[in-house]
């Protein structure tokens, strides 16, 4: 079976004013979101957002907005059921959330032991915030340095891999947030991890609409999760598709939304 390209599903799915998370240079094409992220600039380059805002931190106001959008941004994010809280937070009832995740198996990660839902839910019971050091060396000494970064030459990887965890323990030391995969990822431990996230007081429930995997077809190292997104007593929000005006994006922003 070919696979599936966003192409295929965003029209269908990802109607009115929502928000995409750490696009950088390549934003899901198709939607018109508001574009935030927790970085001006990225590899020497601006990030292209428009607000400052990060997966466990959005810059919108309750229940206003049709859907949350991230392409490769979970497996940043140290805490992932915090970032669902957040994603219930900024959503209405029957919102959508959309999200591609880097399948473990076929990226730089394969190395790497598959994450638990266990600890996933423990970092949620922790407030783990980005300013984690728990995953360093499992990330640094575990992925495919090869894949990850192709111009090293192979006598020097094992200096690089050290010299790149020192740098992240710095930081770590010195209190500021590190820039990792966290957690690695596949469909049903996916799957059984938003089971787990609806059995904890996040807000909503999430239902799994569709779980497409070796996603999308320009870029088949990943997985696709839609889900919708459940709020009890909360009204029924109209599914039609607004025009984009710019009016109606301030309407969801929150007033202290920091413009990058």
């Amino acid at each position: 079976m070919v696979p599936l390209d966003h192409a295929d599903l965003v029209c269908h799915y990802m109607h009115g004013i929502g928000v995409e998370i750490g696009a950088f240079k390549t934003p899901i094409p198709g939607i018109r979101p508001i574009y935030v992220d927790r970085f001006t600039h990225y590899a020497g380059e601006p990030s292209g957002a428009q607000f400052f805002g990060d997966a466990c931190e959005l810059p919108m106001r309750d229940s206003s907005l049709d859907y949350v959008a991230s392409s490769h941004l979970i497996e940043h994010s140290a805490n992932p059921i915090a970032a669902f809280k957040e994603w219930c937070r900024v959503l209405k009832d029957r919102g959508i959330i959309y999200m591609v995740v880097p399948h473990r198996k076929f990226t730089f990660d394969h190395t790497r032991p598959l994450t638990t839902v266990e600890h996933m839910v423990e970092d949620f019971h922790r407030n783990t915030s980005q300013v984690d050091g728990t995953h360093i060396d499992d990330f640094t000494l575990g992925i495919d340095w090869i894949l990850f970064s192709p111009a090293t030459p192979t006598e020097r990887i094992a200096e690089e891999r050290l010299k790149l965890a020192e740098e992240y323990r710095k930081n770590i030391a010195a209190g500021r947030e590190i820039n990792i995969h966290f957690h690695t990822f596949e469909p049903e431990q996916m799957r059984a991890l938003i089971a787990a996230a609806n059995r904890l007081s996040i807000g909503a429930r999430f239902h799994v609409l569709r779980l497409e995997d070796l996603f999308s077809r320009s870029r088949p190292d990943g997985f696709l999760v839609i889900a919708q997104v459940s709020k009890p007593g909360a009204p029924v929000s109209r599914r039609w598709r607004w025009p984009w005006q710019h009016a109606q994006a301030a309407d969801v922003l929150l007033s202290d939304a920091r413009k990058m």
